[in-house]
């Protein structure tokens, strides 16, 4: 107490020396009158005062305060004056604060905060506490020191009534806002918008709170309210925010309303993904694809949900292809899940669409399972198989649906069946099988496409050996009335008389020809009859035979018609009737020389006149057979037997010489055997046994006697059939030499023998099991190298190009021949591709191209099997690249299809004008490829449909549908201009 006492009194003697020294002249009154004047306001009046009086630290110093409340030009030299003469005084506090004040007015805040930090506020006037208290403030928050600003601001709630508590409020909001805490700065702005002159930017900052703090209701109706009135600059602002408010609560009309008034200069990435979102929001799609497009980094998620959108709005302006690379871009990443996997979904459905490519929907699947979407994904690709005739592929992806649906099962059953067609067409018999079996069993033994893949399974049964098994089916679908008015139908009984036939039951085989032929069915009959007779004979009634045979003749004979006669021939041999099987089987020398048998019945013809004692007539025979025969086994055996006629008649020296013919001609044979014995007995009988030694010395000959030398002989017989063109004796002859030798050393080319009749026989499944085993042996010999390439083309045919590509491999690995190794390369790029190993196919056409022997077709070839593939693996711009190569000759098949590919490529990224004029400008070229061109013309229609001229678009396809000539069965443009015109008329009657 006793020190604010002591504080006091020294006050009171500071302010009373002044007067006291002025009491002289009346100092005292100019000294009150200048304070006054000073207190009121009157500056320049005090100034002039003070400086008439005596200088002290009170009078200096208000002279001071004068000049810088003037701002007079002096006012910072009078200070410094003042702080050197006094250096503390009262009313340097005070000096202190107004001239902290000219800086803080100056925007020189630093320096006014330096200033103010040195005001004691208890010295100042009360009134001035509060100025002082937010310019501290106001300076900290100018220069960034936001906590310290928010502290100081807090200060001015201690003097309520103040017009500096509004403003502190106010800006405690915005560091609130600057610091995201919306919720708090709401009610710091809620507090100073009672204050007029805050209340416009309290109302506007509480709007952008209520905004950010998802209330978008008050952000949509306070925004509108204020946003006439509110200045330029603060519009855009709450244009954005109405806008975003209206999107968000589905007024896109209003968001798009606003849109158009907030600021498009200088946008970042926030305001172009905005823009764009706006734009979707309002279906203005190529606004949207504008936006979103200039977003260049889209690696965030904000980038992720642009990418998407981007996606979805070039579908909509039939941009499919820029769509599909931007549903890639949003798939690629990862942080919207639910986004990720739908980008993936469709970017994987439209490079199926577009490429054909399956590895999108193979990566959907890895990632996410079939769970949600894999009978979707499964089924569209089984439909799209479909259409394109992909009936392996259809099958294989309804394969991986666990349950299928009624129309899926329906579509499935057809795939099956249709498989099985293909494949039964190109004589893959056993592959087939499977699919007729899943046809089948899907449907009702009453249903006719059951019944049709049962008849084919047996078909395919009995082609492969099956003959119980095709037999029984055959027969259940006798006995259940199946196929009744089809011909399969009429002619089951045949088919079930031939499998029994087959195994031998010809008592069985006998009473369905009988059946067959009591219906009268005319297909047939001839064969029918033929194996009736045959049933007669195996059983070995050769007395009904005859008459069987007989029946076949009176209906269809013919001179080259050899087989019914020679049997019958047989047949009365065997029933002791010589002369009538000379006399039938002389039927033979009116035949022509290419008739089939006609070796088989001369050779016969021969023997049986020669066992009837006619030995002229057996040479006569028999030396026409020599003479006409193409076959050198035969020709052989004709000669053996003009030796045995001339033996007979006792002339030796010629059956000498015939079979001495038969020993230079066919050494080692079975042929040559038979004729060194008959040599040899020949001589022993003319008591000559030394000329037999000297002719075997002379000509280094020999009987077999070892097991090998027996073996070579076996093999020399086969492969001298083989020679001869006599595939069926080939089969039998190199059977039994495998069943007697399987470790020859011949066993590899006679298996090459046995596969290349097998392909001459036309059975294309034994001849690939065949050349399979031939290809093994060493790769030194010819055979094996064959066996690759005939391997290789023949799986091909069946439609095992896996085999095909790993046959043509082995080829091109071992080969010595540059043909062989370009036809090698040929056959992996075409495997490749039907196996649709895509990757595999350009590797293999890369080969092609560069190999100096490929000619130029085969070069045009490996480019449009490298175009389509790098197609169908989602490589566009370099497949497009060779199909506008390959377009430059349209009037070709290649050229035709590359120009169609290169305007749907048009249309699949939304360029429907250019779609027009390309179609027309091929229409002038395209030669006589009218299919490329009706399907040019269905995208033409597609054009005009996507850009709304439906008029022309309904034109363009029934002049398409009525114009057309199909070019075959396969012709697949009636199908697409009647599901374009359904899909157009589901579209306006909408």
């Amino acid at each position: 107490m006793a020190s604010v006492k002591i504080l006091a009194g020294l006050l009171a003697l500071a302010l009373a020396g002044p007067l006291a020294a002025a009491d002289d002249g009346g100092g005292r009154d100019r000294y009150r009158k200048a304070l006054e004047l000073y207190e009121n306001g009157m500056y320049e009046e005090a100034r002039t005062i003070f400086e008439t009086l005596e200088g002290n630290a009170l009078v200096d110093g208000y002279t001071v305060l004068c000049a810088v409340k003037l701002r007079s030009g002096d006012y910072e030299a009078l200070m410094g004056e003042y702080e050197r003469t006094y250096r503390s005084s009262v009313l340097t506090p005070e000096i202190r604060f107004e001239n902290a004040r000219i800086l803080f007015d100056k925007g020189l805040y630093a320096e006014a905060a330096l200033e103010f930090s040195k005001v004691d506020a208890r010295v100042l006037p009360r009134a001035s506490r509060p100025e002082l208290a937010f310019d501290r403030a106001y300076c900290s928050f100018e220069l960034g020191m936001a906590d310290e600003a928010f502290r100081l601001f807090e200060a001015l709630d201690g003097f309520p009534g103040s017009e500096y508590v509004a403003p502190s409020k106010y800006f405690r909001g915005v560091i609130l806002y600057g610091r995201q805490n919306f919720s708090a700065a709401r009610e710091f702005f809620s507090d100073a918008a009672s204050d007029p002159r805050f209340r416009a930017l309290s109302e506007f900052y509480l709007v952008d709170c209520e905004f950010n703090l998802h209330n978008y209701a008050y952000a949509l109706e306070e925004g509108e309210r204020i946003y006439a009135g509110a200045p330029e600059e603060r519009r855009k602002r709450l244009a954005r925010i109405i806008s975003e408010s209206a999107l968000v609560l589905g007024d896109a009309e209003k968001a798009r309303v606003y849109y158009e008034g907030f600021s498009k200069e200088d946008m970042n990435r926030n305001d172009f993904f905005y823009a764009g979102s706006v734009l979707y929001s309002v279906k203005d799609y190529r606004g949207a694809v504008e936006n979103f497009s200039r977003i260049t980094d889209r690696s965030d998620s904000l980038g992720q949900i642009a990418s998407y959108h981007l996606g979805n709005s070039y579908l909509h302006i039939g941009n499919q292809v820029a769509a599909m690379e931007s549903f890639r871009s949003a798939a690629e990443a990862d942080f919207d899940a639910r986004i990720t996997e739908d980008a993936l979904f469709n970017y994987a459905k439209l490079a199926f669409d577009l490429n054909k490519d399956t590895k999108g929907f193979n990566e959907y699947i890895a990632r996410y399972s079939t769970g949600s979407r894999g009978v979707q994904i499964y089924g569209y690709m089984a439909l799209a198989a479909l259409y394109d005739k992909d009936y392996a592929g259809a099958v294989a992806a309804y394969d991986n649906i666990d349950e299928l649906s009624p129309d899926m099962q329906n579509n499935y059953t057809k795939a099956n069946f249709l498989r099985g067609e293909q494949l039964f067409a190109n004589g893959s018999y056993r592959d087939a099988m499977p699919y007729y079996r899943a046809t089948a069993y899907y449907l009702p033994k009453t249903d006719r496409l059951n019944q049709l893949a049962r008849y084919r399974l047996a078909e395919a049964g009995f082609q492969t050996g099956r003959y119980a098994d095709a037999g029984k089916e055959f027969t259940d679908l006798y006995n259940n009335s199946a196929l009744d008015g089809l011909v399969q139908g009429a002619i089951l009984p045949y088919n079930i008389g031939y499998c029994c036939f087959k195994q031998g039951l010809y008592a069985d085989a006998a009473k369905w020809f009988d059946i067959y032929l009591a219906t009268g069915n005319p297909l047939y009959r001839e064969d029918a009859l033929t194996r009736r007779a045959d049933c007669d004979f195996g059983s070995k009634d050769y007395k009904s035979a005859v008459a069987s045979y007989q029946a076949v003749l009176n209906e269809f004979y013919s001179p080259d018609k050899i087989y019914p006669y020679y049997q019958q021939a047989l047949s009365y041999g065997l029933s002791g009737d010589k002369r009538r099987k000379v006399s039938v089987l002389s039927h033979v020398e009116e035949a022509s020389a290419e008739a089939p048998m006609y070796d088989e019945a001369c050779y016969e013809l021969g023997r049986a006149k020669m066992d009837a004692g006619d030995n002229g007539g057996a040479v006569s025979s028999f030396s026409r057979l020599r003479e006409t025969s193409a076959d050198k086994t035969y020709r052989a055996r004709a000669t053996i037997g003009l030796g045995m006629a001339y033996r007979n008649a006792s002339d030796y020296d010629k059956a000498l010489e015939c079979y001495k013919e038969v020993v230079a001609t066919m050494p080692g044979s079975e042929y040559a055997e038979e004729s060194m014995i008959a040599i040899e007995s020949i001589y022993q009988r003319l008591g000559q046994p030394g000329k037999f030694l000297e002719y075997v010395e002379q000509n280094a000959l020999g009987t077999p006697k070892t097991d090998a030398e027996r073996e070579k002989m076996y093999f020399n017989t086969a492969e001298q059939l083989y020679l001869a063109g006599n595939y069926a004796e080939t089969v039998t002859t190199v059977g039994k030499f495998l069943e007697n030798y399987p470790g020859s050393a011949d066993a590899p080319q006679a298996w090459f023998y046995l596969a290349e009749s097998y392909r001459e026989l036309g059975n294309k499944e034994k001849a690939v099991e065949a050349y399979a085993r031939a290809m093994g042996s060493d790769t030194s010999y010819s055979f094996a190298e064959m066996s690759r390439l005939r391997y290789a083309e023949l799986s091909f045919d069946l439609q095992r190009y896996q085999d095909a590509y790993s046959g043509y491999e082995s080829l091109l690995n071992s080969t010595r021949m540059e043909s062989n190794a370009t036809a090698a390369k040929e056959g992996m790029m075409n495997s490749a591709y039907r196996c649709k190993d895509y990757e595999g196919a350009i590797a293999a056409a890369v080969l092609v191209e560069a190999d100096g022997n490929t000619d130029e077709d085969g070069k045009l070839e490996a480019r449009y099997i490298r175009a389509k593939s790098l197609l169908a693996t989602s490589q566009r711009d370099e497949a497009m690249e060779l199909f506008a190569s390959l377009g430059s000759n349209p009037s070709t098949s290649r050229g035709a299809e590359s120009q169609y590919l290169l305007i749907q490529n048009l249309f699949d990224t939304g360029d429907f004008a250019a779609v027009e004029q390309e179609v027309y400008e091929f229409s002038q070229s395209a030669g006589n490829q009218s299919y490329w061109l009706a399907r040019a013309y269905l995208v033409l229609g597609d054009s005009f449909f996507e850009r709304g001229m439906t008029d022309q678009a309904r034109a363009t396809y029934e002049s398409v549908r009525d114009g057309y000539v199909p070019s075959g069965a396969d012709d697949d443009i009636a199908e697409g201009v009647a599901r374009r015109l359904a899909r157009f008329d589901a579209s306006t009657n909408e």
